[in-house]
C-alpha cells in the first residue's frame, strides 16, 4: 500500500510539474499581426421605449502588431444599423463599431453583429439586447 501511494504521489508530482511549465512566449509581446480587444461583447439597453432608436457604441483597440482593417460589419437583422471605423487602426490605437437598433415591435429582443477583420480572430461577434415597451398611448 505504501508502495501504491508513493508510486501516485511520484505521478502526480511529475504532472503537476509539467502543467506548471510556460509555453516560452514573453507575457509582454504582441500577437503576430492585427489582434483586437473590445471594451464590451455585449450590450444591454434594457427597457427602451418603442419607435425610439437607440444607438451603442463598441470600442476597439488594436493590441497586435500590424494595422488592423474592419473589412465589414453585418448586423443579424434589418431592425440594427451599423456604422464602423474605416481608416486602418494602427497599432495600440483604437477604432469604433456603433450600433443603432430601431425599436419598431414590442417585448425582448437579443440581436447580433458580426465583425470581419484582418485581425488574429477574423469574425467577433457583439451582442445587444433590450426589451422594447408600448407606450399604448400615454
Amino acid at each position: 500500500m505504501k508502495k501504491y501511494l508513493l508510486v501516485c504521489l511520484f505521478f502526480l508530482s511529475i504532472v503537476s510539474f509539467a502543467f506548471a511549465q510556460t509555453n516560452g512566449i514573453k507575457a509582454n509581446t504582441k500577437p503576430n499581426g492585427p489582434a483586437t480587444s473590445w471594451d464590451k461583447m455585449e450590450h444591454s439597453f434594457g427597457d427602451i421605449p418603442k419607435d425610439v432608436p437607440v444607438t451603442v457604441t463598441f470600442t476597439v483597440k488594436n493590441n497586435g502588431n500590424a494595422p488592423l482593417i474592419i473589412s465589414d460589419v453585418r448586423p443579424s437583422c434589418g431592425c440594427t444599423t451599423p456604422s464602423y471605423t474605416k481608416d486602418p487602426i494602427m497599432p495600440g490605437k483604437t477604432g469604433v463599431v456603433k450600433a443603432q437598433y430601431n425599436a419598431a415591435s414590442g417585448g425582448p429582443f437579443n440581436k447580433t453583429i458580426n465583425v470581419i477583420t484582418n485581425g488574429v480572430k477574423p469574425n467577433e461577434v457583439l451582442t445587444i439586447k433590450g426589451t422594447v415597451i408600448e407606450n399604448n398611448g400615454q
